[in-house]
């Protein structure tokens, strides 16, 4: 329940506390003193968004703050799932800087926008003029239906199942996407693939192929100058290796102590390596011979290395590898997501035999219900004038699951007795959708124990009888909750249980925005007011008396 709302700098609002009572509240003015800047106000702390032409002096920042009572409405466990203090008397509180920044506050904390709007929705309903197009809102509809009907708790379970499917829906077509773009690749994939891993590319080294293709390719004149070399070390008269022999022979007959000694021992040692290398050569000269056919394979091979690091632009073997064991693992890739695609496809029909069976079950309740409905509907409409009108609730079964589940729903609407019920939001004139607002919402307040309802006009287009019976069921329904109701007409204002009066007056210069709760005096002269004008007659005075009477 609204304990006050306390407004600062708000449009034409200088400073304003409204405290509402518990029961019927009426709000009346003139046209344009500021009915709806107070609903205005209290919507930017249920979650409105803001606009910065609000601010009304722009040295100063707006406040809004509504003080509520919610000892009664068993939110502990919302206001512990989003980490918020919980009172009995709850505050919600805007904060608007002529910039357009604006900061929200429940219980001093700061809170976001949406939560805002979450713990604002529990506390306060507004229903302004432009609603009644809600009767063509299928959210609305089914929504309201659902509420009065009870179903509530299956509708929450159909609903939790129908986003996880269409989560579901939303990833296999993704995956599905991926799938076919890598099918579509696949055959390049595997020719890429198939043609790397043939060219055997752990074996192959561009430098060792190279190098033996430079040695082949110069075979002949390799082992030419290598037979020349044998020849000069060791076969030739004269050669190298026969000389260091001499050599060593002479110098091994002289006694010249042991530096002499250790000279020998080295010619010797040189001696021996020399062998060893002439015998090396003559062992490379031997292999040395021309090769065309290995010459030939190994051209292949460097051109075709070549041509792999061209078309991949790679610099070496390895980069090679590592591209193929790339392709591979792409190509694995796919057939993994071939067992994903069957196991969501499975998730998926699963999914769908749930919210089928639910939404089944869900239908035949809402037909269950309909009855019931349309009779104490049907008996409202007539209590509020419209003896031969007729309100159908049409249900349908679907056969495609929709976020409603597989009913097809409108709320049709005949005023006289004969004619076709058609959808009410096309057909009712604007006295009959304010009865029918009216109704329906009644019937949802009623249902969703909301503490407080506010009706900003919901007269429009009634007047006489009927207006008083539309106040007759606001004060019937304030018996179960907190009723604000903006009017224009006295019939309705007459029933409220506390009256406030909005006007506006010069203020420094400055036309502001007031309200005052009348007292009984002030309100019979209201009243008069509305039911003839700014001075009115002692007729009109008596006709005030008799309506709150």
């Amino acid at each position: 329940m609204l304990k006050v709302l306390k407004v600062d700098n708000y449009v034409l609002i200088k400073s304003l506390h409204f405290s509402p009572s518990e029961g019927f509240n009426i709000i009346t003015g003139e046209t344009g003193a500021g009915k709806s800047i107070l609903i205005g106000a209290l919507g930017l702390i249920l979650g409105e968004r803001a606009d910065t032409q609000v601010v009304a002096e722009s040295g100063l920042k707006c406040v809004i703050e509504g003080v509520f009572d919610v000892s009664k409405l068993g939110l502990k466990s919302m206001f512990d799932r989003h980490d918020l203090d919980h009172y009995d008397e709850t505050i919600l509180r805007r904060e608007i800087l002529a910039s357009g920044k604006s900061r929200a506050f429940i219980n001093d904390t700061p809170v976001g926008l949406a939560t805002l709007k979450e713990v604002g929705g529990k506390l306060v309903d507004i229903h302004s003029q432009h609603q009644t197009l809600q009767l063509g809102n299928q959210a609305f509809l089914f929504d309201w239906l659902d509420t009065v009907s009870g179903v509530n708790q299956i509708t929450h379970t159909y609903s939790k199942a129908y986003s996880e499917l269409q989560q579901a829906k939303r990833k296999l077509e993704s995956l599905q996407s991926e799938v076919d773009q890598q099918l579509t690749e696949q055959d390049y994939y595997q020719f890429l693939y198939t043609e790397l891993e043939e060219a055997n590319l752990e074996s192959l080294s561009s430098s060792d192929i190279e190098s033996e293709y430079e040695v082949l390719q110069n075979a002949e004149e390799i082992g030419e100058v290598v037979g020349q070399s044998v020849q000069a070390l060791q076969d030739d008269e004269g050669a190298l290796l026969g000389r260091l022999q001499e050599v060593g022979h002479i110098l091994s007959k002289l006694k010249g102590g042991e530096a002499l000694t250790k000279i020998v021992e080295r010619l010797l040692s040189v001696q021996y390596e020399l062998e060893e290398v002439a015998s090396d050569l003559k062992s490379f000269g031997v292999g040395m011979q021309p090769d065309p056919e290995r010459l030939t394979e190994l051209n292949d091979l460097m051109s075709k290395l070549h041509l792999l690091q061209t078309k991949h632009k790679s610099q070496s073997v390895q980069d090679l590898i590592a591209i193929r064991d790339d392709l591979e693992a792409k190509l694995s890739l796919n057939v993994g997501r071939e067992h994903e695609l069957e196991r969501l496809k499975e998730s998926i029909q699963e999914l769908t035999n749930t919210c089928m069976g639910l939404a089944n079950e869900l239908h035949e309740k809402r037909l269950s219900r309909i009855p019931n409905i349309e009779k104490q509907a049907n008996g409202d409409l007539q209590y509020l004038g419209l003896v031969n009108a007729e309100l159908v609730l049409e249900l349908q079964q679907t056969e495609a699951l929709t976020p409603y589940g597989v009913t097809a729903f409108q709320l049709l609407f005949a005023s006289n007795k004969g004619s076709v019920a058609k959808p009410a939001h096309k057909v009712a004139s604007g006295g009959e959708l304010s009865r029918l607002m009216l109704i329906l919402k009644s019937y949802l307040a009623k249902n969703r124990k909301l503490p407080t309802l506010i009706f900003d006009e919901i007269d429009t287009g009634v007047s006489g009888e009927i207006a008083l019976k539309m106040g007759e069921m606001m004060s019937s329904l304030s018996g179960n909750m907190q009723i604000v109701s903006i009017t224009h007409l006295p019939q309705i204002a007459s029933k409220g249980n506390t009256h406030f009066y909005v006007y506006k007056q010069l203020d420094e210069d400055k036309t502001l925005t007031f309200v005052k709760e009348l007292n009984d005096t002030e309100r019979v002269q209201v009243l008069a007011q509305m039911l003839s004008g700014e001075n009115p007659t002692e007729g009109a005075l008596a006709n005030a008396r008799e309506l709150l009477n």
